[in-house]
C-alpha cells in the first residue's frame, strides 16, 4: 500500500477546517447561504496557504447532494469524488503546462455541456498566471458570460501577472500567510491524532520555518518522521532543516545583556563548528533581537509577535530583565552591522567582533529614569555650578621670602621660558614636570637650582627623580655647550618672575575649581544615585562665565 503524505491526508475537507483564512471562508459561506455565488473567483496567495483546498471545498459545497450547503456531507458520490480528485464535474487544470491558446480553445468546447452528477461544472485552473496572453484573450468571452451551470476558480501565487481584463471579471480573494501560532496548533493536533510524541519547541521550529505555509510545515513533519525518530525533538528538527535551535539565540542574547563577550564568541564558534551558515544565523539573531524589542514595547498586544504563546512568554521575560533602551541599542547596532556580515567572505570574524563590541557596551540607564533622578537630586540641592560666582583663591597671596635667594646670574626668567619652549618640542613629558619651577642661583656656577613651590609636592617629587634630572642635564649641556648640573628644592615662590607666578596661580585656581565641581552636592548625589563616575570636568573661561 502506497504511503499518503500528511499534506494530502490532512487536507481540509470543510470550510471550518481551513486554517488562517477566516476572511475568505466567511465570505464564501455567506455567498452560498444567500445564493449569491459568483461565476468566477480568483484565489491569490503564497504557496501552501489553502487556495486549491478552498476551491475543492467550494466545489463540494455546490455539488453536494444536500447542497448548495456550507457543510457538505462528505459521504455522497460527488463529495467523495471531489475529495479523491476524480470528480468528472470538477476539472482541475495546471496552468503551467496547459497554457497555450489551443488548450483554452479545448476548454471552451467543453463548457456548453452540462455536468454529469452535480449541479455545476467547475473549472479550477491552478497557476493561472502562467497562461499566455493569447490564451487569456481566448478565455475572455467565456469568462464574462459563461453558461449558468459553469463556475471558474483561478488560483495563483502571482496575481500581478494576470491581465486586468481577466481580473475585472473575477471576484478576488487574497489568501494570507498562516500565522505561526496557527500552524503550530494545527500540526500539534495532527501529531496527536497520529500518535506521535513531539516537543513543543520542535513544533514551534517547524511552524517558524514553514513561513506561513501549512503544506511546507506538513512536508517538514513528514521528513522528520521519515528519519525514524521515536520523538520529534527540537534538535532533530534543527539538524534536519540546517537551522540553529532557538535556545541558542536566547543564550546569545543573554550573554550580550550580561556583557559576557567571551561567551558570545564561544557560541559563534560552536555554531560554526556544527557547520551552520553564519549569515543565516546572523539573520536569525537579528529577528530574535527584533522580537525582544517588540515584546518590550508591546507587552499587552501579543498579536504583533507571530509566535507560539510559550515562546512569547520567554521573550517577554528576557525583555523585561533587559530594559527597552538597551534592546533598542542592541538591535540598532547589530542591524547596522548585519549587511556587512551577510556579504562578507569572513562573516565569522565580523560576527564575533560585532558581538564582542556589543557585549562590552554594557547596560544603559533609561533616559526617563535618568532625568527623574537628576530632577529629584537637584530639587533639594544647591544651585547649579554655573550660577555660582567663582570663589576667591584659597591660597594666600605670595609674600616676600624670609631668606630671598639670589636670581641666577647665568639665566633669567625669559631664558628659562625659551628653554622650556625647546624642551616641549623635544621632550614634552619632561617639560611638563619642570615647567612648574623657577631657576635660582646655586652654590656653584655650573649648578642650576630649580625651585618648586612648597605646596607643589607632587611636581617636586617627580623632578627629584635622578633619571629625569640627568635627562634635563643632558639637554641643557647640549644647548649651553658646557656641562650643567641640576638641583631641585622646595620653597617659597615669591621671588619668581611675575609671569611664572601668574601661570602657577591660574593652574592652581583651575585645579581648585575642578575639585569644587567634582565635590558639588548635585554631582556627588548624582554619582551615588546612578552608580557612575565623573570622567572629565570642563571649566568655562572667565568670559564665558560672565556671559
Amino acid at each position: 500500500m502506497s504511503y499518503l503524505v500528511l499534506a494530502r491526508k490532512w487536507r481540509p475537507q470543510k470550510f471550518d477546517e481551513v486554517v488562517g483564512q477566516a476572511h475568505v471562508t466567511r465570505t464564501l459561506m455567506n455567498a452560498i447561504v444567500m445564493g449569491r455565488v459568483a461565476h468566477a473567483f480568483l484565489f491569490a496567495g503564497a504557496r501552501g496557504v489553502g487556495k486549491t483546498s478552498m476551491a475543492r471545498i467550494l466545489a463540494k459545497s455546490l455539488n453536494c447532494v444536500n447542497g448548495p450547503t456550507v457543510t457538505p456531507c462528505g459521504q455522497c458520490e460527488s463529495c467523495r469524488a471531489v475529495a479523491a480528485g476524480t470528480a468528472v464535474d470538477v476539472i482541475e487544470i495546471d496552468g503551467a503546462s496547459n497554457n497555450s491558446v489551443d488548450d483554452v480553445r479545448e476548454l471552451r468546447e467543453t463548457v456548453p455541456y452540462r455536468p454529469v452528477l452535480g449541479r455545476f461544472k467547475i473549472y479550477v485552473i491552478d497557476e493561472v498566471h502562467m497562461l499566455s496572453l493569447s490564451a487569456f484573450n481566448a478565455l475572455l468571452k467565456t469568462l464574462e458570460e459563461p453558461p449558468p451551470h459553469v463556475k471558474f476558480v483561478f488560483a495563483t501565487t502571482e496575481p500581478h501577472k494576470i491581465p486586468v481584463t481577466i481580473l475585472s471579471r473575477c471576484q478576488r480573494y487574497d489568501f494570507r500567510r498562516i500565522p505561526t501560532a496557527a500552524v503550530v496548533e494545527r500540526i500539534r493536533k495532527i501529531v496527536g491524532s497520529e500518535g506521535i510524541a513531539a516537543e513543543d519547541a520542535a513544533l514551534a521550529l517547524i511552524g517558524r520555518e514553514a513561513e506561513g505555509s501549512m503544506r511546507d510545515a506538513l512536508s517538514v513533519l513528514d521528513q522528520v518522521l521519515a528519519a525514524g525518530v521515536q520523538k520529534i525533538t527540537a534538535e532533530a528538527v534543527a539538524d534536519l532543516l540546517g537551522v540553529v535551535a532557538r535556545s541558542v539565540f536566547y543564550d546569545l542574547s543573554a550573554a550580550l545583556l550580561a556583557s559576557d563577550a567571551k561567551r558570545c564568541i564561544e557560541i559563534v564558534r560552536e555554531v560554526d563548528r556544527q557547520g551552520y551558515d553564519l549569515p543565516i544565523f546572523a539573520r536569525g539573531l537579528l529577528e530574535h533581537l527584533r522580537n525582544l524589542v517588540v515584546a518590550s514595547v508591546c507587552e499587552d498586544d501579543r498579536g504583533l509577535l507571530d509566535l507560539p504563546e510559550d515562546e512569547i512568554d520567554d521573550l517577554a521575560a528576557q525583555a523585561r530583565s533587559a530594559g527597552r533602551d538597551t534592546l533598542h541599542r542592541l538591535f540598532k547596532h547589530f542591524s547596522e552591522a548585519f549587511e556587512a556580515i551577510a556579504r562578507s567572505q569572513h562573516s565569522r570574524i565580523l560576527l564575533e567582533t560585532t558581538l564582542a563590541r556589543l557585549a562590552d557596551l554594557g547596560g544603559l540607564v533609561p533616559a526617563a529614569d535618568l532625568v527623574s533622578r537628576l530632577e529629584a537630586i537637584a530639587g533639594g540641592a544647591q544651585p547649579a555650578l554655573r550660577s555660582q560666582p567663582p570663589a576667591a583663591p584659597s591660597r594666600p597671596a605670595p609674600k616676600a621670602p624670609e631668606n630671598p635667594a639670589l636670581p641666577a646670574k647665568r639665566m633669567s626668567g625669559d631664558d628659562w621660558g625659551r628653554i622650556l619652549d625647546e624642551l616641549r618640542r623635544e621632550r614634552p613629558a619632561l617639560a611638563s614636570i619642570f615647567e612648574r619651577c623657577v631657576p635660582q642661583a646655586g652654590d656653584s656656577p655650573d649648578v642650576l637650582l630649580l625651585c618648586f613651590d612648597k605646596g607643589d609636592g607632587f611636581s617636586a617629587s617627580a623632578a627629584e627623580d635622578r633619571e629625569r634630572q640627568q635627562d634635563l642635564e643632558a639637554f641643557l649641556t647640549k644647548r649651553q655647550g658646557k656641562p650643567v648640573r641640576v638641583a631641585v628644592r622646595q620653597g617659597d615662590m615669591g621671588g619668581a618672575p611675575v609671569a611664572v607666578r601668574k601661570r602657577l596661580e591660574e593652574e592652581e585656581n583651575e585645579r581648585r575649581r575642578e575639585e569644587e565641581a567634582r565635590q558639588h552636592p548635585v554631582v556627588r548625589q548624582a554619582v551615588a544615585e546612578l552608580g557612575g563616575a565623573v570622567s572629565k570636568v570642563r571649566l568655562k573661561k572667565d568670559k564665558e562665565r560672565q556671559t
